[in-house]
Parts: C-alpha cells; sequence; structure tokens
C-alpha cells in the first residue's frame, strides 16, 4: 500500500539529518509500538478554476513558438473586441515582404507571358491568312478548263493547289498547337501567382492572427506557464496550444485544481468529499467533492521528476463576489479510519529517497531504540503518528527525534 503523506519529509527531516542528531548524542524520546485506530486524511494545495470560460490559445502558424511582446493586466475588466495580447510577429513581418515581391514578381511574369504568347498566336494567325490567300489564287487558277491550256501547265497548277492546301493545313496546326501551348503555359503562370496570393493571404491572416481580441465582456484571468509553474508574462516563449489568458463565466459555479502527489496514488478516488478552504478566507472552509482525478501523472515542470495527478473538485457553493480564478486553496480530503493498526511516532520515520531523489515510501525505515534504522512497511499517517502494516511488533521500543 503507497499510503504515505509526502509531507512526512518536512515533519521528520532525511534520513541523514536523523542519524546526525544519534551521533550528536542529542537526547532522543523513546516510545512503544501500540495498537489503535488512525484518522487518515490527505491534504492537497490547489487554487480557484471558473467552471467555465473562454479560453485564448496560441494560434497555430508556421513558426512554432511565439514570443509575448505584449498582454493586458492580470484582473483587468475588458469589452468585446478589445486587443489582449499581442505575439511578436517580426518573423511574419520579414516574410510578408518577401512573399509580397514574389507576387509582384510572378505578376509581371504572368502579363509579359500573356502578351508574348498573344503575339506568337498572332503571327501563326497572320501567316494562315497569307497561306490561305495564296491558296485560293492557285484554286482559281487551277480551275481553268484543261484543254484551254497545255498539259504540262494545267499539271503544274494542279501541283501548286494541293502544295498551297498543305500549307494552309499545316499552318492550321501550327496555330492551334500555339494556342494550346500558350493556354497551358499560361494556366502554370495563373496557378503560380495564385500561389503566391494565397501566401501572401495566410501570412497576413498570421499577423493577424498574432493579435488576440476579446470575445465578449468579461475580467481577464491570466494563465500558468505548464513548464515554468508561473503566469505568463512579456517576453516568454509559447507553443501552439498554450491557453494565455481566460475569460471566467462568473454566472457559473467554481471549482478546483488541485495537485495529487503520484506518492499518494490509490488513496484519492473520484466521489471523495472533503473541505477546500481558501488562503484569503481562512476561516471559511466549504464542503467540496472530487469529480474529476486524471488517470496519469504528469510531470510538475519540463524537467521536473516531480509528477501528479489533477484534480477537479466542485465546490457546494461559491460567492462571485468574493471568489477569484486563481486564488489558492488548501484541501483536506477525509479517508476511512484505519482501525486496530499498529501506531509509532510519526517522528520515529524516516523515509527513503530513490534513485533518481524523488521520496519513495517503499523505502521508509523505523528508527529502533537501539538504533536500528528497520525497513517496514508504511501506512497511513496523521499529523502525529503512523501506521505500519509490516517490520515492527505490538511492545518494541522506538526512537523518536526530538
Amino acid at each position: 500500500m503507497r499510503a504515505a503523506v509526502f509531507a512526512i519529509a518536512l515533519a521528520i527531516g532525511c534520513k541523514g539529518e536523523q542519524a546526525a542528531v544519534v551521533a550528536s548524542g542529542a537526547a532522543v524520546r523513546e516510545a512503544k509500538v501500540t495498537r489503535g485506530d488512525l484518522s487518515d486524511r490527505v491534504l492537497l494545495t490547489g487554487e480557484l478554476r471558473s467552471g467555465s470560460s473562454t479560453d485564448l490559445n496560441v494560434p497555430k502558424t508556421d513558426v512554432w513558438e511565439l514570443t509575448i511582446r505584449w498582454m493586458a493586466e492580470d484582473g483587468a475588466a475588458v469589452k468585446a473586441g478589445d486587443r489582449v495580447l499581442e505575439f511578436d510577429n517580426s518573423a511574419f513581418t520579414t516574410g510578408l515582404v518577401q512573399k509580397s515581391i514574389a507576387v509582384i514578381e510572378a505578376n509581371s511574369t504572368f502579363r509579359t507571358f500573356k502578351d508574348i504568347s498573344a503575339m506568337a498566336i498572332a503571327v501563326k494567325d497572320f501567316e494562315l491568312q497569307q497561306h490561305r490567300v495564296a491558296l485560293e489564287k492557285t484554286q482559281l487558277l487551277a480551275s481553268v478548263p484543261a484543254d484551254l491550256l497545255p498539259q504540262r501547265t494545267a499539271q503544274e497548277r494542279q501541283l501548286e493547289q494541293t502544295r498551297a492546301e498543305v500549307t494552309v493545313a499545316k499552318a492550321e496546326r501550327d496555330l492551334a498547337a500555339e494556342r494550346q501551348a500558350s493556354a497551358l503555359e499560361q494556366r502554370v503562370k495563373q496557378i503560380d501567382l495564385d500561389k503566391a496570393k494565397r501566401s501572401v493571404a495566410a501570412a497576413e491572416q498570421s499577423i493577424g492572427e498574432l493579435v488576440l481580441k476579446a470575445p465578449r465582456d468579461g475580467v481577464l484571468s491570466i494563465g500558468t506557464h505548464p513548464w515554468m509553474g508561473q503566469r505568463f508574462q512579456i517576453g516568454d516563449v509559447v507553443q501552439p496550444g498554450f491557453t494565455i489568458v481566460t475569460l471566467p463565466d462568473f454566472s457559473k459555479p467554481m471549482e478546483v485544481m488541485a495537485d495529487v502527489s503520484d506518492v499518494d496514488d490509490g488513496r484519492v478516488t473520484p466521489g471523495m468529499k472533503g473541505t477546500c478552504t481558501l488562503d484569503a478566507y481562512p476561516g471559511e472552509p466549504l464542503p467540496c467533492t472530487i469529480t474529476e482525478l486524471a488517470p496519469v501523472a504528469r510531470s510538475k515542470a519540463r524537467q521536473s521528476l516531480r509528477r501528479a495527478f489533477a484534480a477537479t473538485l466542485a465546490l457546494d457553493k461559491t460567492d462571485p463576489d468574493r471568489m477569484r480564478p486563481g486564488m489558492s486553496v488548501k484541501v483536506e480530503l477525509v479517508r476511512p479510519p484505519v482501525k486496530h493498526a499498529l501506531l509509532v511516532p510519526r517522528n520515529a520515520v524516516v523515509l527513503g529517497v530513490g534513485i533518481a531523489g524523488e521520496i519513495d515510501v517503499k523505502l521508509a525505515k523505523v528508527r529502533m531504540a537501539s538504533g536500528e534504522l528497520r525497513e517496514v512497511t508504511l501506512g497511513a499517517c496523521d499529523a502525529q503518528r503512523c501506521a505500519i502494516e509490516r517490520g515492527v511488533a505490538e511492545g518494541e521500543t522506538v526512537a523518536s527525534a526530538p
């Protein structure tokens, strides 16, 4: 059972520190291992979040990482259409100039080709008309009756007519081929021009999307950087999908987002009830219930070894006049008490440290009165005592740190 609260480490210190206490001859207190009942609580920290809100996310662009150039202040009241966030657009404006030049060049190339193509077609058409005139002449000469002309002359005129017909047919084919080739090439040039225009339009759209505006009236809430663990600020580098600003809907109930440490895996389940206390109002605890618990623990920061499950808690009641998103909350969840367990003082327990440097409850030990550090299976703990599932017997004497 992985049933030890992470805060034990803060109460009893690390193994090396307790060994130093004994080595220095400092007085320690002895206590017997007894049996009894133990209340099991899980303490979490979290923050308020609106149950319904409008998120303003980093847009998807050709650039993977964007830099926040300007943003409105946290808690600022805005109207629909007001500018709330701007990203650095220098990379896009530089590219836009180059793409605009490409459009000008593509348009010039397209127009030049149309003019040259029109001239080439006109030349082919003129040549065809000349050949047709020549054909008409040969047809007129060949129409003279053969018996009125010498046989050789009549034959030569028929031959000239045949040659003229072949020449006209060839000129017609050349003209058709020129027109077809011109149409195909003109289509290619048009595609290049349209592509360049779309590139400019996309760049202009991206520049426009780098300025986020409020979709409705409301109060801004600045989000938290998922890697840095702090609120976004000017100069931060962000990626598409990051939620930078939210507009909470205060007409909906508030909820609490909390982190459940991976060492408490199995101790917290959806449906558990407890109390949520705002740090701003410590004397007014509110009943709350866990409604969602992430199935996978995720790192708290980009290179952190600490992992936690994201938990969502619903509040039985909310006060929109005093509650604001981002306010810190202490959460206390009560589990069924542990009955007839072996109990030792909490400061007699020494937690182990894993290979990666994280607290590992599987390596817990109890300091015996003889000075021995005995490996045990640790159960639940409260503020003063811990339940031991295996490793010690009732009546044995343990030594607690002063």
